[in-house]
């Protein structure tokens, strides 16, 4: 009896040991929503930068330059906003908030972007740049960010989407409203993804414009392609006209050298010459 109670206290004390650490586990705070609801000026944070916050809403402050680098330094920034903004560069962009999640710079004025913008992003799920005049995206764009769900590209000038983009990730990508050029690499990106169901209404070439990618058959498009490619490399053949011309005014220079010492015989004109050299028959006077 006495080993049995031994042996049944053990398993009560195991039993109340687990219960314990599971109700450790899910007592664990989990992190905190940030408030976003109050708007902060620019130009005030810049003047005294906050060393630590989740959150910061400069949605239309006028900021045209925006100095990357005085962002960065914010510990444990998750979200940023910084649309309606007139923001028409950024610089300084060496480096993310290593904890951005959420950033939004859309409805601004911004034609190009730095080389290395958002390439090292690794926690960035949710990203609005639409509405803005983009006419190219880096080459290495979101290069890290493996965990990105969401991208909103509409409403810019973009005619090409670079492959670092497309992420298993993803979950939305809004890219309506560009000036797409159909090539058959783009359809071969976003064939790679079909659950995506991005639009791309085409800009370029001329026949497909205003047509939806995806409506367009494959084999059609890609050898389109490839023979535009192959008249662009072709070089244009010599006019017979332009070349019998250098030929005589070669002639026309050496004769002037020896017409001091030796006379020239009676022959057609030059004008004759060159039109027989054409094709065509010398004019003779009637």
């Amino acid at each position: 009896m006495g080993r049995a109670a031994a042996g049944a206290g053990l398993g009560t004390v195991s039993l109340w040991g687990s219960l314990l650490l599971a109700a450790g586990f899910a007592l664990d705070p989990a992190p905190q929503s940030c408030n976003c609801t109050e708007l902060m000026d620019f130009q005030v944070f810049r003047e005294a930068p906050l060393p630590e916050s989740c959150c910061l809403n400069f949605t239309s402050s006028n900021i045209t330059h925006l100095d990357w680098g005085t962002l960065v330094g914010v510990r444990g920034l998750r979200e940023l906003y910084l649309s309606h903004c007139g923001i028409t560069a950024i610089s300084n962009v060496q480096g993310v908030p290593p904890t951005l999640e959420i950033l939004h710079l859309s409805h601004n004025l911004l034609e190009s972007l730095p080389g290395n913008f958002l390439e090292d992003a690794p926690n960035l799920r949710v990203l609005h740049l639409d509405s803005n005049q983009l006419q190219e995206l880096p080459k290495s764009f979101l290069k890290a960010s493996t965990q990105v769900q969401e991208v909103h590209l509409g409403f810019n000038a973009l005619t090409f989407l670079p492959a670092s983009l497309l992420k298993p990730s993803l979950l939305q990508l809004q890219l309506s409203n560009n000036s797409w050029d159909c090539s058959c690499t783009l359809l071969s990106n976003l064939e790679a993804w079909p659950s995506l169901a991005a639009e791309v209404i085409c800009h370029t070439p001329e026949r497909y414009r205003g047509v939806d990618l995806q409506s367009i058959p494959r084999d059609e498009l890609c050898r389109s392609h490839s023979l535009t490619a192959l008249f662009i490399c072709l070089p244009p053949a010599p006019h017979p006209c332009r070349h019998h011309l250098v030929l005589l005014q070669a002639e026309e220079k050496d004769q002037l050298q020896l017409s001091e010492q030796v006379p020239e015989p009676p022959s057609h004109s030059r004008e004759e010459q060159r039109t027989s050299a054409c094709g065509a028959p010398p004019l003779r006077p009637l």
